[in-house]
C-alpha cells in the first residue's frame, strides 16, 4: 500500500545515531574497505565461561520455557539485595528492585511512568541520546543542563537552579558518564540529593558503568546518600558488569513508588525477564569472579591507553577517563564540525568515531571514542 500513514510522533525525533552511522559504514565497506569502528560501546571482552555454563543449565530446566512473571523471582531479588549490601553498603527491600530487559528498558519506559504532557525533565548535554527522545514521545519537554570542559563535565547546581520550574518533574543523571567519562564523588552526590529534595524533584541515576573503572577509582551509588530512596532510583547493567550485553539484562533499584509505576508500565510492554536469565543474573551476582573481572578491566585499560596514543597522532585532545568505556576528545581547531571531521576520517582512513553532536549541542567540537574495539590491526589505519 502506498498510502500508509505513520504516527506523527516519528517526526519529533531523529533516527538513532548508531543506526545512521551503521549505514555510513556500510557504504564504505561496499567498496571493499574494512572500517575500524570506535562507535558503539559493545562490551566485547568474552564473558566468563562459568556463567555461560550456568546459563546452559538454566535453559534446560523444565520450567525454563514458561512466562517468568512480571517482577523479580526470589533468587534474583535476594542476590541483588546481597550484592548491593556488599558493594555499596546499601540495604534494599524486595519492593525496591525490578529486573530489566537491559538498562535501556528503564531509560525508555520511565518517561511513560513519570511524565505527563507538558512536564519538564532535566537532561545532561552532552548525554545519552535515549534520555531525551522518549520524553518527547509522551509530550514532555526536555530541558538540557550544560556539562562542559571548564567544569570537568560535572553538574553545576547554580546552573540547575536556573533550569528548575514548577513543571520540572525529574532529573536524569549519569556517572560514570556516557559519553564524557566524567565521574562523581559521594560528596557531590550528597549535594545533588539535597538540591533535589529542596526542589521536590525525582532523580533517575544511570549507574550502568559502575563496575568499569580504572586507576584506583571506585564508582559510588546515589543510594549511599541517606534519604536518597525517598525520591531516587538507580539503574544498573549486567551488560557492562559481566559482558552480558546481548542477553539484555539490567536492574533498577530505589524508591518503591517509582519502581511500582515502572513495573505497571512494563506489564503492558513485555512479559518480564526470562527465568533462565534471572537465575543467571542471580548466580553471577552471588559468584562475582574477581579474577575474571580484573582481567576484563585490564583489557579495557590496556586498549584505552593504546588507542589514546593513536588518537593524539590525528590531533585529538583529551583526558584519560577513570571509568566507562569511552574517550571524549576535542577535535583539531582547524576542523569545522564534529560531523564533518567524523565523515572525513571515515572516508579517508576507514576509521569511525562518533560525532559529539550525537549527544547534544554541547558535543560540538568533540568526538566519542569507544575502546571496546579489536585493535590488532590498528597500525594500518593510523599510518
Amino acid at each position: 500500500m502506498s498510502n500508509i500513514k505513520t504516527a506523527s510522533r516519528l517526526n519529533i525525533f531523529k533516527e538513532y545515531v548508531f543506526s545512521r552511522l551503521d549505514k555510513e559504514v556500510a557504504k564504505v565497506e561496499q567498496t571493499n574497505r574494512k572500517v575500524l569502528s570506535f562507535g558503539s560501546g559493545n562490551t566485547d571482552f568474552p564473558t566468563n565461561k562459568v556463567y555461560l555454563e550456568k546459563y546452559c543449565q538454566e535453559i534446560k530446566k523444565n520450567n525454563a520455557y514458561l512466562y517468568p512473571g512480571f517482577g523479580a523471582n526470589p533468587k534474583f531479588s535476594q542476590s541483588l539485595i546481597n550484592w548491593f549490601k556488599k558493594r555499596f553498603s546499601v540495604s534494599l527491600e524486595k519492593d525496591e528492585l525490578l529486573p530489566l530487559l537491559g538498562a535501556k528498558d528503564a531509560v525508555s519506559h520511565l518517561p511513560l511512568a513519570l511524565l505527563n504532557r507538558g512536564d519538564e525533565v532535566l537532561i545532561p548535554d552532552p548525554g545519552y541520546p535515549a534520555f531525551s527522545d522518549p520524553a518527547l514521545m509522551v509530550g514532555a519537554k526536555p530541558i538540557f543542563y550544560n556539562l562542559n570542559k571548564n567544569n570537568n563535565f560535572r553538574i553545576s547546581l547554580t546552573q540547575l537552579e536556573n533550569k528548575v520550574t514548577k513543571k520540572t518533574k525529574f532529573i536524569w543523571m549519569n556517572f560514570p558518564s556516557n559519553p564524557t567519562g566524567a565521574t562523581v564523588t559521594l560528596e557531590e552526590l550528597k549535594k545533588i540529593v539535597e538540591f533535589a529534595r529542596k526542589h521536590n524533584l525525582l532523580v533517575v541515576y544511570d549507574n550502568a558503568y559502575s563496575e568499569i573503572s580504572f586507576d584506583d577509582f571506585t564508582a559510588p551509588s546515589i543510594l549511599q546518600i541517606p534519604g536518597a530512596k525517598d525520591f531516587c532510583v538507580e539503574i544498573g547493567s549486567f551488560s557492562k558488569t559481566f559482558s552480558f550485553a546481548g542477553f539484555r539484562m539490567g536492574w533498577i533499584v530505589g524508591n518503591k513508588q517509582i519502581i511500582a509505576a515502572l513495573a505497571k508500565v512494563k506489564s503492558q510492554m513485555d512479559s518480564g525477564l526470562s527465568t533462565p536469565l534471572q537465575n543467571l543474573g542471580a548466580y553471577a551476582l552471588d559468584n562475582f569472579d574477581k579474577s575474571w573481572h580484573k582481567e576484563m578491566i585490564a583489557s579495557y585499560k590496556n586498549r584505552r591507553d593504546i588507542i589514546a596514543g593513536y588518537l593524539k597522532k590525528i590531533g585529538l585532545e583529551f583526558d584519560l577517563p577513570k571509568a566507562g568505556l569511552y574517550i571524549w576528545a576535542k577535535i583539531p581547531s582547524s576542523e569545522k564540525s564534529s560531523e564533518q571531521f567524523v565523515m572525513k576520517l571515515l572516508r579517508a582512513r576507514q576509521i569511525l568515531l562518533t560525532p559529539g553532536t550525537a549527544f547534544g549541542k554541547n558535543g560540538e567540537g568533540f568526538v566519542r571514542v569507544s575502546f571496546c574495539v579489536n585493535i590488532d590491526k590498528i597500525d594500518k589505519y593510523f599510518k
